[in-house]
């Protein structure tokens, strides 16, 4: 028979005390995994490598860019892991048995993506029905979380900005189910003649929530707009991230076939709407998520806010690789109990 849980001072058990940790340890490598393997190891094919770069090249682009990614991948699970823990430790979600039931039926889902996850590394081909299950698994996990953010935020611009945020990855997993044939189309209709239209609806309400993300979580009360100037450190940042992604752009028009792979695979970007659209949304989300970093122990939910915001961005669009979803997984859920981080100081 197991023991007593440990519990500190402050009524948290000691898995649950590993939750920032580990979360922390999770945004680091995902940001390392972003910049090394999804960003470097792909635009470097572009540059020229001879002497030392090929082994620069070679060891921060592909050696350690596995590494993070391996590392992201592992982190990601055990933060599930410790976040049902901490869900179990609050006990029912806020809007009480309805909400406990959603977390079981998001709880479920999670666990079927995970171990889904798993197999698909294990065959040596496809398996479509596997890829099948895992797609409508994100779609049940990202839509069981995005009821309890419904039901947990009450304003009526927090409930937008939950809306688009599921809305974004329904629209692309049913593109994807589309696109693989799962879901069958009456007869005389192309399944690519959908895809990409699905992809941009989606990808539209993602670059809406860049927008609607800044008054709900960084306005100073009803004049977000003085946010930009009392809150320089994060306007400084949000600049010069988004300057370096403008710049960039602009600076390989000529190597046409890097830009495309900057959002489409790193991300999962189609980059077919407007550039400012993808510009501004950017600038406003990295705003957001610096004003809230600066928050961290003054404001209750900010660490909760700002690292869900970072991992959603992280995470993308499109999912390419396993990591992603698991990265958007556990911003979403953050977002929808931010409160779920504030414990122990």
């Amino acid at each position: 028979m197991a023991g007593p849980v440990e519990v500190n001072e402050k009524g948290s058990s000691s898995s649950t005390m590993l939750l920032k940790p580990v979360i922390t340890g999770l945004v680091i490598s995902a940001i390392f995994e972003l910049l090394l393997w999804r960003t470097f190891s792909r635009i470097g094919v572009f540059i020229p490598k001879k002497g030392t770069f090929q082994d620069i090249y070679k060891i921060l682009g592909l050696d350690i860019g596995v590494i993070v990614l391996n590392f992201s991948v592992i982190l990601a699970v055990i933060t599930l892991v410790l976040l049902v823990g901490r869900t179990r430790e609050q006990g029912k979600f806020r809007a009480g048995v309805r909400n406990s039931r959603l977390r079981t039926v998001s709880v479920v889902a999670i666990i079927m993506v995970v171990s889904l996850t798993f197999i698909e590394l294990f065959p040596k081909q496809e398996m479509p029905v596997i890829s099948l299950l895992l797609r409508v698994a994100l779609l049940v996990a990202f839509g069981s979380l995005g009821l309890v953010y419904w039901r947990n935020h009450t304003r009526p611009l927090a409930r937008l900005f939950g809306v688009l945020l599921v809305a974004a990855y329904g629209f692309q997993i049913l593109a994807k189910l589309i696109e693989d044939r799962f879901l069958p189309l009456p007869a005389g209709l192309n399944p690519n003649d959908w895809y990409i239209p699905l992809l941009l609806i989606g990808e539209g309400a993602v670059l809406i929530n860049g927008l609607v993300l800044y008054p709900l979580y960084s306005g100073d009360g009803d004049k977000p707009a003085r946010s930009l100037a009392r809150h320089w450190p994060a306007f400084l940042g949000a600049t010069v991230l988004a300057g370096t992604f403008l710049g960039l752009t602009f600076l390989t028009v000529a190597e046409s076939d890097i830009v495309p792979i900057l959002g489409l695979y790193a991300l999962g970007y189609t980059m077919q709407l407007p550039l400012a659209l993808y510009v501004i949304a950017l600038f406003f989300t990295l705003y957001t998520i610096f004003f809230n970093l600066g928050r961290l122990r003054k404001v209750p939910g900010a660490r909760a806010t700002a690292f869900g915001l970072l991992l959603i961005l992280i995470g993308g669009y499109q999912f390419n690789i396993s990591n992603q979803y698991l990265l958007a997984l556990v911003g979403v859920w953050l977002l929808s109990q931010p409160e779920i981080l504030d414990f122990g100081g």
